[in-house]
């Protein structure tokens, strides 16, 4: 599995086997994939900037993944890896996926 770590930018689509998860300002964003073992990932974080890592997960079925920060749950989403997706932290806390 390999690890991408960059600050934010132009949104842009999702890549095929990745998944890409971005904290918000002044919060961490953890994704949780109660599949893969309860896999979870937690990007480092920069003071007052939204900070990005990308994942390499691979993977051709649904996934569920959870989205937590800290120990609140914030809700869940579906992953597949023919499509990928990116996970983005907002005010709130809160989350979107795209």
């Amino acid at each position: 599995m390999a690890i991408t770590l960059a600050s934010t930018g132009m949104a842009q689509a999702a890549t095929p086997g990745t998944l890409k998860v971005c904290t918000g300002k002044d919060f961490f964003v953890t994704v949780k994939l109660p599949g893969r073992g309860g896999f979870s990932f937690t990007p480092a974080k920069r003071p007052n900037e939204a900070t990005c890592a990308t994942i390499d997960l691979g993977g051709n079925t649904n996934e569920r993944v959870d989205v937590f920060t800290l120990d609140r749950y914030m809700g869940s989403f579906i992953y597949n890896g023919q499509r990928g997706a990116e996970v983005h932290g907002i005010p709130g806390p809160s989350f979107y996926v795209s």
